[in-house]
């Protein structure tokens, strides 16, 4: 599938007018079933960002992420987990 450039975009965290280039699959904003729709990116120094995109592959508006982490596991329930796989 084609792939479409969005327009660029400043990082918000960033603040020094560096601009985002993005790409998607043009059939992923074609099949949302809502828009504007979310695509996910990273700017330069790493921020994570949430991207609105419309129909027409217009940028709407760019909001900074908070990134998920795991629960760190000491080695007992690690191995734990391990054993219980079997």
């Amino acid at each position: 599938m084609p792939k479409v450039k969005l327009k660029p975009f400043a990082c918000p965290t960033c603040g020094e007018g560096k601009l985002v280039y993005v790409e998607v699959e043009e059939s992923i904003i074609k099949r949302a079933k809502r828009f504007p729709t979310i695509v996910t990116a990273k700017c330069g120094k790493g921020h994570a960002l949430v991207v609105f995109v419309d129909a027409n592959f217009q940028v709407r508006d760019v909001e900074v992420s908070a990134i998920a982490t795991e629960e760190e596991k000491d080695a007992v329930d690690k191995t734990k987990g391990w054993f219980e796989s079997f």
